[in-house]
């Protein structure tokens, strides 16, 4: 699988396999996959009735009781993904200037500015100055939108509920906070659904990533009101297939299950922060002579602060044995320590606890890598 690296390769896509099977020559079912942040051991699928492919898929009182009871709150409209409501949040609401997160998932940005609308950056590595920021911009502009990521991804700042409830007191009329809580599943009493949260809000919640079923392409919007109106007007029916929904159903349920995912996930990230960690010590001690770097860690992600130029090159050396990662470039960032020109982050997903072949593949590569210099 090996190939000789001439050039650094513009930075692979997180998840698509399509696309590194063809540009490497790897089989698809060769790869291991550690750029997309997804649960590695992925809910068991069994048994889906033959009824389920047959019917037109209105969404069915099972999925919407387990859905509620899963999130804590009756108030979530099924998405095909979260990502769609990304897409069609700005056709939703008026259009007022949008704060953002200097780094966090770009979707959110891309999708504010194709719709010609402002984006304001806060600090998106620092949860202390990130507050202080918000809170300074809305003083001072009260007829603003908000993004929230939370935990971000990549940088996995976490910012306190009670802080996002106050800002929503501060918004302007026709104006909402946006909290997307994709990662939040292994820690829910951070969750904004615990709270009786305002009109004003909206939180947006990922089934694939915790339940490792992404291919099946489920999201919720929890939101109430006007807001609530527009984009059900704007989505139409038949959001979610028949088969998505009953597997949906059994897993939100499976509470056994669950129990089981939050610690083998917790296992897993440690089992793979200990396999990386010859690698980023390497990294740090070939940049600044040991100096620590920036580095976080959530459940399903780790992120390594380094700089393009070395992101690209590790992730062309991962590439072509097989191992896909992700190079996030850190561009117009706010002022802060981590973010410098051309700086990019290296995340890292999670390993199968049970898969001792792809921890040995992973540990033979970042050998390789180290002793290539």
């Amino acid at each position: 699988m090996n190939k000789e690296n001439k050039t650094l390769k513009p930075a692979l896509h997180g998840g698509d396999i399509v696309s590194a099977s063809e540009q490497y020559g790897i089989a698809q079912d060769k790869w291991i996959d550690l750029s997309t942040g997804l649960n590695p051991d992925s809910y068991p699928i069994k048994n889906v009735p033959l009824s389920t492919y047959c019917h037109l898929p209105y969404l069915q009182p099972d999925f919407l009781q387990a859905s509620a009871q899963y999130y804590g709150s009756d108030q979530g409209m099924g998405l095909i993904g979260s990502q769609m409501i990304i897409q069609a949040l700005p056709k939703c609401v008026d259009k007022h200037p949008v704060l953002l997160p200097s780094a966090g998932y770009t979707e959110h940005r891309s999708h504010w500015q194709k719709n010609q609308f402002e984006v304001v950056l806060y600090d998106g590595f620092d949860s202390v100055l990130a507050s202080e920021q918000i809170t300074a911009a809305l003083a001072a502009k009260a007829q603003q939108h908000l993004v929230i990521i939370n935990p971000n991804n990549p940088t996995g700042m976490l910012l306190d509920v009670d802080n996002i409830m106050q800002w929503s007191a501060m918004l302007g009329e026709g104006c909402y906070i946006v909290v997307d809580e994709a990662f939040i599943d292994t820690q829910p009493n951070q969750s904004l659904l615990k709270q009786i949260w305002p009109q004003n809000v909206i939180v947006l919640r990922s089934f694939g990533k915790f339940f490792g079923l992404a291919g099946i392409r489920i999201g919720f919007a929890f939101c109430v009101g006007e807001l609530r109106a527009k984009i059900e007007q704007v989505l139409g029916l038949w959001m979610i297939n028949g088969p998505a929904q009953y597997i949906a159903t059994k897993a939100m349920l499976d509470r056994d299950w669950q129990q089981q995912a939050v610690e083998k996930i917790e296992c897993a990230a440690l089992k793979t922060q200990q396999l990386f960690a010859p690698l980023i010590q390497c990294v740090n001690e070939s940049n600044s002579a040991g100096k620590d770097h920036w580095q976080t860690h959530q459940a399903l992600f780790s992120s390594y602060k380094m700089s393009l130029e070395q992101a690209l090159k590790i992730q062309e050396f991962f590439a072509q044995q097989g191992i896909l990662i992700r190079v996030i470039e850190l561009t117009d960032c706010a002022q802060n320590s981590v973010d410098k020109k051309h700086a990019a982050l290296l995340r890292v997903g999670i390993v199968g606890l049970d898969n001792s072949e792809a921890q040995q593949r992973v540990k033979d590569c970042i050998e390789a890598y180290i002793a290539n210099g």
